[in-house]
């Protein structure tokens, strides 16, 4: 066991050091960290004030509302890429982040002790909350999307996912962790001014990215630029999958789970716990070592035929430790209960983009993640309305239990369903690989060797035939996968 983590250990920090030799991965894991810390950080502050102000209801309403305008720019997202290049979506994004936390800095640090100060105070607090969200919507698909017109092979893709998780976990506890130290001085205000500089960071890193050629901006798609709105097309590639309807559904549940659990942890520091107002950052601080250390187990998930099996099980352990939580309200299980869930989140997410990009086609893959986005969008809501409405039918305790029972039901289904399928690419893996050992195709990106491996007509030649003669008009390309040639030259 301890030669196994120690080995798993070693292979992701390979994984981070190949993956980030790539710069264009490096920009894209560097501004998803910076902007997983500063969203974490500015959720939690968010959440601790309102339920001050307005009890789990408010927290709960405040989940929900911030996803409702993400729901429709996530919807979009995929169109968006197509037509106006990741890179500056992912600056846009940036911009209108660090705008909404200078804003949300503003309204915590000059805000009032009346309750008329109080409700003006959680009337801004939703709205920017809202800002936020729909600006962040089309990071994730936009990266993701944009990860195989960056890694240059299935294995540096498999490198960028692990090094992605791993930025996930360093941000989720660097947020989380910064925001609880400055709360529990009663520094809320500065929280929002150390998260916008991290989202224009993110935006200054975005305009740097360099692609091999403009359909590569889109993530490879073909047609960059006049593309209609092609949401409809993603669900129909979804449901043409099992493999990737079933993965929409453990996010579903995932999602509603993770709604729960903003929404209940704070219940749990602050009331169950009497952690005070800290407790929810040092809560999501533990969520995020847990996500460092999920990296580790998150490598065994690179192997196509272990995908599907590795996020069923990631399910049930995302699930368990809420309950746990609820059974036995003490903050050492809390503690460990947070770092399992990150474990598992971290393990989960790597099997899940791992996934929807080797499972769908170049002009499929914006479409898809913008159905990824909407499923987690409505779960959000779910989960974050499903809170309150647990808490006051079966109160804290309970509420945990029931919704840490969501996921291990969810698993069993995926189970029953698609447990014993090894197989989710699209793109026979064999062919990339040997296209990837031709010198000219070499340095291109996945998204063009997965372009040229779509296009390839194979052909067996018998003993003897000439493939192609001197002299002749070439209009073929042939790889040989085996036998032998002879080349004659002038005789």
């Amino acid at each position: 066991m301890g030669r196994g983590l120690v080995s798993g250990a070693r292979s992701a920090v390979a994984a981070v050091r190949e993956a980030f030799a790539n710069d264009g991965i490096r920009r894209l894991g560097i501004s998803w960290t910076l902007g997983i810390a500063a969203d974490a950080a500015l959720t939690i502050v968010m959440l601790v004030t309102v339920f001050n102000l307005g009890g789990v209801l408010a927290a709960g309403l405040l989940g929900a509302v911030r996803l409702v305008p993400a729901i429709a720019f996530g919807m979009a997202s995929g169109a968006l890429v197509e037509r106006f290049r990741g890179d500056r979506i992912l600056a846009l994004s940036g911009a209108v982040r660090t705008v909404a936390a200078i804003l949300a800095a503003l309204a915590l640090g000059t805000a009032g002790t009346t309750l008329a100060d109080h409700n003006a105070l959680l009337g801004e607090l939703f709205v920017l909350a809202a800002i936020a969200a729909a600006a962040a919507a089309p990071v994730r698909p936009t990266q993701i999307t944009l990860m195989p017109a960056i890694a240059r092979s299935p294995s540096e893709l498999a490198a960028a996912n692990t090094s992605w998780s791993t930025g996930e976990g360093l941000g989720a506890f660097a947020g989380p962790a910064t925001a609880g130290i400055l709360m529990s001085v009663n520094l809320h205000a500065a929280v929002g001014v150390i998260a916008a500089i991290c989202f224009a960071v993110t935006a200054v890193i975005a305009l740097g990215l360099r692609f091999e050629q403009a359909a590569d901006a889109a993530g490879g798609s073909r047609g960059l630029g006049g593309r209609r709105f092609r949401f409809l097309d993603g669900l129909r590639a979804v449901r043409r999958s099992p493999v990737l309807s079933w993965t929409m559904v453990g996010t579903y549940g995932q999602v509603i789970t993770r709604g729960l659990m903003n929404a209940l942890v704070v219940v749990a520091a602050i009331d169950l716990l009497d952690m005070g107002q800290s407790g929810p950052g040092l809560l999501g601080a533990a969520l995020g070592i847990g996500g460092l250390v999920g990296v580790v187990f998150a490598m065994s998930s690179q192997r196509s035929e272990r995908l599907v099996r590795t996020q069923i099980i990631a399910l049930v352990f995302w699930g368990l430790p809420l309950a746990a939580i609820g059974i036995a309200p003490l903050i050492p299980i809390a503690v460990a209960a947070m770092i399992v869930v990150g474990v598992a989140n971290a393990t989960y997410d790597v099997a899940l983009f791992t996934i929807l990009q080797r499972g769908s086609t170049n002009d499929d893959r914006a479409p898809i993640l913008s159905v990824l986005e909407v499923v987690i969008g409505l779960g959000g809501i779910s989960g974050s309305l499903l809170a309150p409405l647990l808490t006051f039918g079966l109160g804290p305790r309970g509420a945990l239990v029931a919704g840490g029972a969501i996921l291990p039901v969810i698993a069993l289904l995926m189970e029953r369903r698609i447990g014993r399928i090894d197989q989710v690419v699209v793109v026979d893996e064999d062919l990339v690989r040997l296209l990837r050992g031709v010198p000219a195709f070499a340095a291109l990106p996945l998204t063009a060797v997965e372009r040229l491996a779509a296009g390839l007509v194979p052909f067996a030649a018998p003993a003897g035939s000439a493939l192609m003669t001197q002299g002749e008009v070439g209009d073929s390309f042939e790889v040989i996968a085996t036998g032998e040639i002879e080349v004659s030259v002038d005789g």
